[in-house]
């Protein structure tokens, strides 16, 4: 079966973003299915900011400064770009079969639509809507184009917070309708499409259909560490984690630090407070230090993820402020595999030493490739 998988592809430095997407191809070849990407890049079909709302920026002394800030940070990542390539789009080409057209707005694909013989869309936070709606981008991702014959399916698609804005609630609802299957990846999502009326089903996210083995393949021949490692993965988002706090931890235990971050510091966060060596791995490297590390912090889903894959003794940190909503996809998955989560709180860093290696039950994720199939066959 031909099968276009609308998800997020776009990212140079969002390792979850890719490893997810590698996942699910990867997965539905080996079941003997012909996945593609269909590179819908949504930014021109983003609402622009009414004139009315810059004024008032522009009139606030606090929010013209909060402003200014978010554009001096987003310069300086960009010049951090160009001088450290992750080669994300090499990781694109090599591994992942894609659209020979990019849709650049939900009009291109509505006038041309991919030609397949089913469309899935998810994981990550494709259904992520915001509280102003995008019509067109809400359409693109509930895959309101290509023939009424087309099977559709969501798979794992997550909603990123806990609320759908009831302005959109009809049109999401009639939307869904068409799907043959919608599954979520978090139980908040599930909830909702409850509360719409939607039958939906929990699933596991897809870098869990694929194990160690398939994982190993991807890994970087890289110079083994001589000495012990903590392996820290940070998106940059709010949350109560103090970087120097953790070097002084790490010091005490003759452990090193690899700091990896992401979300192109987009966000103020409270955790850059050291002046801590940041390292720019490939996607193939990223997995290469995190399986060999001796503990593993995060604030990321995928990052704990694959925690998990690698059983690796972790902490997590979880968001802080208005994104902690985002949360539940942490906690369901530690809950759905029936691992124990171990939360860092106040930089308590000694609940790693006190830390087991996680065992994961995959009577969820068999459940998931179940469905999955059963729905392609049926």
């Amino acid at each position: 079966m031909k099968i276009g998988i609308m998800t997020f592809w776009w990212s140079e430095d969002n390792y979850g973003q890719l490893l997810q997407c590698y996942a699910l191809q990867k997965y539905l070849r080996d079941q003997g299915h012909d996945p593609f990407l269909i590179r819908y890049d949504p930014r021109n079909d983003y609402v622009p900011t009414p004139l009315y709302r810059k004024l008032l920026k522009a009139l606030n002394p606090v929010k013209l400064v909060g402003y200014l800030s978010l554009k001096r940070r987003m310069y300086l990542s960009s010049k951090e770009y160009t001088t450290h390539n992750r080669q994300f789009s090499i990781f694109r080409d090599t591994y992942l079969k894609q659209s020979e057209q990019i849709y650049y707005s939900y009009d291109e694909l509505k006038a041309n639509p991919p030609q397949a013989d089913c469309y899935i869309v998810g994981s990550d936070q494709v259904w992520n809507f915001g509280s102003v709606i995008n019509k067109k981008y809400l359409h693109s991702y509930l895959l309101d184009f290509g023939s009424d014959k087309i099977k559709r399916l969501a798979y794992a698609a997550s909603l990123g917070s806990t609320e759908i804005g009831k302005t959109a609630s009809a049109e999401i609802t009639e939307l869904l309708k068409r799907f043959d299957m919608v599954s979520l990846r978090e139980e908040s999502g599930v909830q909702q499409c409850d509360d719409l009326g939607i039958n939906s089903v929990l699933v596991c996210d897809p870098t869990l259909l694929l194990g160690q083995n398939d994982w190993d393949k991807l890994e970087a021949n890289c110079i083994k560490h001589t000495q012990k490692y903590i392996f820290v993965y940070m998106l940059e988002n709010t949350c109560n984690f103090s970087l120097k706090k953790l070097a002084e931890w790490a010091a005490k235990y003759k452990l090193e630090i690899i700091y990896v971050s992401g979300n192109r510091g987009y966000k103020k966060v409270n955790f850059s407070d050291s002046q801590q060596k940041k390292s720019y791995l490939t996607i193939s490297e990223w997995i290469y230090y995190l399986k060999h590390a001796e503990y593993v912090i995060t604030n990321s889903f995928h990052c704990c993820v694959f925690s998990l894959i690698y059983h690796k003794k972790s902490g997590v940190v979880l968001l802080a402020g208005t994104l902690q909503k985002s949360n539940d996809r942490i906690i369901s998955l530690f809950r759905n595999l029936k691992v124990c989560l171990t939360q860092i709180k106040d930089n308590d860093f000694n609940l790693l030493l006190r830390n087991t290696v996680p065992v994961v039950d995959t009577e969820f994720i068999e459940m998931s490739k179940r469905l999955l199939l059963s729905v392609l066959k049926n």
